[in-house]
């Protein structure tokens, strides 16, 4: 694909943008609009901070992705072989994925301000010496669980015995709402013989009420691309972390507040653009620092705003 340079980026939603919009306003604004054109060499020195500041992860965000990366290749091979690989395996594929993010980060910062889509950084070397001992354990705790849980798992189970189609598994795509291109990143989907799509997300944290409400969008989005009806689709939260695993139905009624939420999220965060059609927003001061300043110092961010923060 030709790169095209925008001097704003293009215009879309998606669960995770309204979640950072509703966090911080300032912290939107860095993530989607201040970090644009920053990877550029002519770009200026605040664009190419924030372009730097967004590629920070942290050891959670590491072993999240760890896990989604090592559920897919797990499904794969129950729903093709029937068989699954061992929890010890899989906890080889995680403490590895740690381990490098931890080694780069110790090692390379000087490479990362230089090239910060190329060398992986955690925002507590980053921001600090790295991370507190006790962080640590627990991360490798927490590993060890998602692992054993991985092959446990609801899912697993389903795919072995049921051999079904895998349709998508962790591929950005996006569906249009009122206009809007909303993107939709399903973990993982699946038809039964039955007829019945499954969709799964794979969740490494604990469980919160809003991990339905992202279940709906992606329904949304099955029901878009798939022609399918929402009774048809089966949502399943599977929680690696504590186990167990949480299934959602679907109606009509609920992918339209669904909708209307996404639509109304829409109007709020258009509310802070200069010119809709070009994607252009406001300037960075109209965007307000969080009333939560607590929040402020795990903000990927927070070099950007410190002098303010603290005037």
């Amino acid at each position: 694909m030709t790169y095209v340079r925008r001097e704003y980026p293009e215009w879309s939603w998606s669960f995770s943008r309204s979640q950072v919009f509703q966090s911080c306003k300032r912290r939107y604004y860095y993530q989607y609009y201040g970090s644009h054109n920053g990877w550029e060499h002519s770009a200026a020195e605040e664009q190419k901070r924030a372009y730097r500041l967004k590629k920070l992860v942290n050891l959670y965000t590491v072993l999240g992705d760890a896990v989604h990366a090592a559920a897919e290749q797990t499904a794969a091979k129950a729903a093709s072989e029937g068989e699954l690989p061992s929890p010890g395996g899989i906890e080889k594929h995680l403490r590895t994925a740690l381990r490098s993010a931890y080694i780069d980060s110790r090692d390379r910062k000087r490479a990362f301000v230089k090239r910060p889509n190329r060398v992986t950084m955690l925002h507590e070397f980053y921001y600090n010496s790295g991370p507190d001992e006790t962080v640590v354990k627990r991360i490798k705790e927490r590993a060890a669980r998602c692992a054993q849980q991985l092959v446990e798992c609801e899912t697993m189970s389903e795919l072995q015995a049921e051999n079904p189609r895998l349709l998508q598994a962790e591929t950005f795509d996006t569906f249009p709402m009122n206009g809007t291109p909303v993107f939709a990143v399903p973990d993982l989907m699946y038809r039964l013989s039955s007829g019945r799509m499954v969709l799964v997300d794979w969740k490494t944290g604990s469980q919160e009420d809003e991990h339905r409400q992202q279940l709906a969008f992606y329904a949304m989005y099955l029901v878009e691309k798939h022609r399918t009806s929402p009774e048809r689709i089966l949502g399943r939260l599977e929680y690696l972390d504590r186990g167990g695993h949480e299934d959602v139905r679907f109606d009509r009624a609920a992918l339209d507040r669904a909708e209307e939420q996404a639509l109304a999220s829409m109007g709020e965060m258009k509310e802070y653009l200069a010119d809709p059609k070009l994607n252009q927003p406001l300037a960075k001061e109209r965007f307000p620092l969080t009333d939560n300043r607590s929040q402020c110092p795990s903000c990927n961010f927070y070099e950007l705003c410190r002098d303010e923060l603290n005037s």
